[in-house]
């Protein structure tokens, strides 16, 4: 099965480059891609059979705690990935459920997040779960 990472985020908001950054340290046969926007998910993956989106995640998890949704078949929380942008990846991926262009295996990973402020680097837990992260979608 084709595999797509899609890291989403902001490097300039620190914690907010968490899914960019993930992406980006994925190594082996995996595809990977950093949208400009959340609504051309839905482009970035027609030809995968399986899709991975990264993004940072708000919710009363410890900052660089990780969780996993399965979007098959039920949309992402929204208010969990709400976005700086005006739609988000939960939008983004909504519309294509509506429009049939969801891939066979859609997984959303979030990361949780501390310092969103424009300037910052990413906190050390944030970095900590994107190193691991980026190891096992790497082995995967």
């Amino acid at each position: 099965m084709e595999r797509i990472v899609i890291g989403v985020g902001n490097r300039d908001r620190g914690d907010d480059a968490a899914g960019i950054a993930v992406a980006e340290r994925v190594t082996g046969t995996i595809s990977h891609v950093v949208p400009t926007g959340a609504m051309d998910l839905y482009e970035l993956w027609t030809a995968h059979d399986s899709v991975v989106i990264i993004d940072a995640m708000r919710s009363d998890a410890a900052v660089g705690t990780v969780r996993r949704f399965d979007v098959s078949a039920t949309p992402p929380p929204a208010e969990t990935f709400a976005s700086t942008h005006a739609c988000g990846p939960a939008a983004g991926i909504e519309i294509a459920r509506a429009l049939g262009r969801l891939p066979t295996s859609i997984e959303v990973i979030g990361i949780e997040v501390g310092d969103l402020a424009v300037g910052s680097a990413m906190s050390e837990p944030v970095e900590a779960a994107v190193d691991d992260l980026a190891a096992e979608l790497s082995d995967a």
